[in-house]
């Protein structure tokens, strides 16, 4: 393989962090799975009535179930329908943390602009997932 097509040092960080971050996000989905069907813990949305619920448009399946929208799911880990959040957002943050490993590899090699590229990629993810523009989510 020649240099030009060997992955960087920074390459395979990021990879390896993202597969570690995608079989940590998917055993979280298929545990929160677990104590949902199991009621371990109350649901919001008990398994039984989830038919019920299939073919209605997001609005109204919030507004019938008191599902919440937002960041407003934290305080309410405490039941079995919302543990399985962890995963997802475990998934979806795994972008965030791979460029959080790898920017000191970018600062330490003075690669400025790379540097500067994650920094602005890190910031524009938080402030999408802080819900602060749209209002939430």
């Amino acid at each position: 393989m020649s240099n030009k097509t060997k992955p960087s040092e920074e390459q395979l960080k990021y990879a390896s962090v993202l597969q570690t971050i995608s079989l940590g996000g998917l055993a979280l989905l298929v545990f929160g799975f677990f104590v949902y069907l199991s009621g371990l813990l109350p649901t919001l949305v008990p398994v039984n009535e989830i038919p019920e619920y299939w073919g209605m448009r997001v609005h109204d399946f919030v507004e019938k179930t008191g599902m919440p929208t937002g960041w407003d799911w934290v305080p309410l880990l405490n039941h079995g329908d919302i543990v399985s959040f962890l995963g997802i957002i475990l998934l979806a943050a795994g972008t965030l943390v791979c460029f959080a490993v790898i920017l000191p590899d970018f600062i330490r090699k003075k690669d400025t602009p790379f540097a500067i590229i994650v920094i602005v990629q890190i910031l524009i993810l938080l402030l999408a997932a802080s819900g602060f523009i749209t209002g939430g989510h």
